[in-house]
């Protein structure tokens, strides 16, 4: 480390990684990026400019032209697998974004190479530390709606050309990308739901693809049943038009209602006002990078366990995979089978 500040590459140039700067300036947060890694020299030294680091075609580059303490992995799913056991082979702590791999057999390498490794890994499931998401639990759990009965995560977006643009967007290829909006985006509605309500049990699902060109779904139906018994909507939609304003999330109690709003709001309805009370400060999703990445940058220095460990990321995982099963089937599906 230097100056205090953890010596990191960025492997990954795209949209993503520009957001973990963004974060890392608005929080000054103790992480400075001295490397950037991308195949494409462009998003490389898109990147390197913004940070003052070098640009890299490899990590191996990297690792031959800079001191290094740690790897923040932002490459297409297909590739994390390679990428962070490369990284861990190296001595380096490790940010990984979600999800861990498109699959459980690349997972349980990938967290066998981990714990040999005796270094940080982490995965980057920024949802964890989502400010909203944090008050709601609070408020369960101090009792403001009473019993937890039901729950809803929706989560309606359009191709941003930031992350689906170009000729050929990655995420549109099925054996790239792993699946569609469940296993890619959908992962940080589902972890809000797992905080809250616990682990899933079983899943059923229905898929659609409304934008044509993506191989994976881009719509999904789905209800979880949580081994507490309660159950769960779970939407999502790549949209192709228009969408209506509505909350990200309501859980709905025997004494009330949370919501989070959009606008980065979390509102209660108790009774007492119809239009709802806004509860704490505004939030909003881009501020659980920061936390996300202060918890890496702090795991590292004090040795501390971070807010969920990489096994965790599991979860979300084996709960997309059951749903895929699940629309196949067209029954109810475990999720830890």
């Amino acid at each position: 480390m230097s100056n205090g500040a953890v010596r990191t590459a960025m492997v990954g140039c795209g949209a993503i990684a520009h957001w973990h700067l963004d974060a890392i300036d608005r929080a000054s947060v103790p992480i400075e990026i001295v490397a950037a890694v991308d195949p494409v020299d462009a998003h490389a030294r898109q990147i390197a400019d913004r940070a003052g680091a070098v640009a890299c075609s490899s990590l191996a580059a990297a690792i031959a032209a800079t001191e290094l303490d740690a790897a923040i992995v932002a490459v297409p799913h297909h590739l994390h697998e390679s990428v962070a056991i490369e990284a861990l082979d190296a001595g380096l702590h490790v940010l990984l974004e979600k999800p861990l791999a498109p699959t459980l057999d690349a997972c349980d390498r990938m967290l066998a190479v981990a714990r040999a490794a005796g270094t940080v890994f982490m995965v980057a499931e920024n949802a964890q530390y989502w400010p909203e998401v944090l008050t709601v639990r609070a408020l369960i759990e101090q009792g403001a709606i009473g019993d937890v009965i039901t729950a809803r995560a929706a989560t309606f977006f359009p191709a941003l050309g930031d992350f689906y643009g170009g000729e050929r967007p990655w995420r549109f290829d099925l054996a790239t990308a792993g699946g569609g909006v469940v296993v890619d985006t959908g992962s940080h509605w589902l972890r809000p739901l797992r905080i809250w309500l616990g682990e899933a049990d079983e899943v059923i699902a229905a898929l659609g693809r409304p934008h044509a060109e993506m191989e994976g779904e881009s719509l999904c139906r789905a209800l979880i049943r949580f081994e507490s018994g309660v159950v769960a909507a779970f939407d999502a939609m790549l949209a192709i038009g228009a969408i209506a304003n509505q909350p990200l999330f309501t859980v709905t109690g025997t004494r009330g209602e949370l919501t989070i709003e959009g606008s980065g709001w979390v509102k209660l309805f108790d009774g007492s006002e119809w239009k709802g009370t806004k509860v704490g400060e505004r939030g909003g999703y881009l501020a659980s990078y920061e936390g996300e990445l202060h918890d890496f940058a702090r795991t590292i220095a004090q040795g501390a366990p971070p807010a969920a460990p990489a096994e965790y990321a599991l979860g979300e995982l084996r709960i997309a995979l059951a749903m895929y099963r699940s629309a196949e089937t067209k029954r109810w599906e475990k999720v830890w089978q």
